[in-house]
């Protein structure tokens, strides 16, 4: 696959510089809590967000030490080499083509890819883009340099160059998971939800059995696009692949599709397997409290 452009497109694309902030509250409803709840006061909702559905905001974002993998939860044993050097939310993410990519790579750009790793796993991200850039002068057919590249292009709020990492990634391989899942991370950013989606799908149709990422992100923005039916089969699609809950934000978004539904009970539920997965004492009180007024006072 390495030289494989996906139909002569350009996944180059422009948008508006964002500023990422890695402390984001991840509900943004924490001043419904601020004052006592009445008899009369409706409860507030998951979802409203006073601004329209936002999916980084809505659901937690990746790395955040307040919700994380249980530690019974042993690292997945598929993941080739350079795939497990990935930053969240693309650890554990397999390509079937990977094995392939790997094998291609001489040994002076792995050297570097694999000192890049390292740097970004110890979060220097300045030295880590040095490594990967140079692996890529070495190698510029190497699909898992452009990934981790634009993880840590990402990382340094470098949202356009990181896109055009992820997309380069993609011309190199059509048929890399990762890139198309780093697309749609990062289009999830600015609300793009059309280009969200059709990087969703291409992971799912490339990879439909073994990636609950890819039908996380579809969930997602089918959501925001208000396609209901559609965001809560991703999503329940997603759970049922992840056996060992490596994605727990899957059941935090099913809990917002059930809140828009109107179907509190199965809300509830959702937000109780979430529950399990968040580590920071302020945010599990706020989950209990948001569920405990879910079950007292149901719409």
């Amino acid at each position: 696959m390495r030289g494989t452009h996906r139909h002569g497109e350009s996944y180059v694309l422009v948008a508006p510089a964002l500023s990422l902030c890695a402390s984001v509250v991840i509900f943004i409803m924490a001043a419904f809590w601020s004052t006592p709840l009445t008899a009369q006061a409706t409860r507030a909702s998951l979802g409203d967000h006073g601004f329209g559905y936002d999916f980084h905001n809505a659901v937690p974002s990746i790395p955040d030490d307040r919700v994380k993998v249980p530690e019974s939860v042993p690292p997945p044993t598929n993941t080739p080499g350079d795939e497990s050097c990935f930053m969240p939310p693309l650890t554990g993410i397999r390509s079937l083509t990977a094995g392939v990519a790997s094998l291609e790579v001489p040994g002076p750009a792995r050297k570097d890819f694999q000192r890049g790793c390292s740097a970004a796993s110890h979060n220097k991200l300045a030295k880590a883009e040095e490594h990967l850039r140079k692996a890529l002068d070495e190698d510029a057919q190497y699909p898992a340099a452009w990934v981790l590249l634009g993880q840590v292009l990402k990382a340094q709020q470098k949202p356009d160059d990181a896109r055009s990492a992820c997309s380069q990634a993609l011309k190199v391989d059509a048929g890399y998971v990762p890139a198309d899942l780093c697309l749609a991370d990062l289009y999830a950013i600015v609300q793009r939800w059309e280009e969200m989606l059709r990087f969703a799908n291409s992971a799912v149709a490339l990879d439909p059995a073994n990636n609950p990422h890819a039908y996380f992100y579809a969930a997602g923005a089918y959501l925001g696009l208000h396609r209901l039916a559609e965001a809560e089969k991703s999503a329940l699609r997603a759970a049922e692949i992840d056996k060992t809950n490596r994605e727990p934000r899957t059941h935090f978004l099913l809990a917002q599709i059930y809140e828009v539904e109107r179907k509190p009970d199965a809300e509830a539920t959702q937000l109780e397997e979430y529950l399990k997965s968040v580590s920071d004492p302020q945010e599990k009180v706020m989950v209990k409290k948001y569920l405990a007024d879910l079950t007292g006072n149901p719409r």
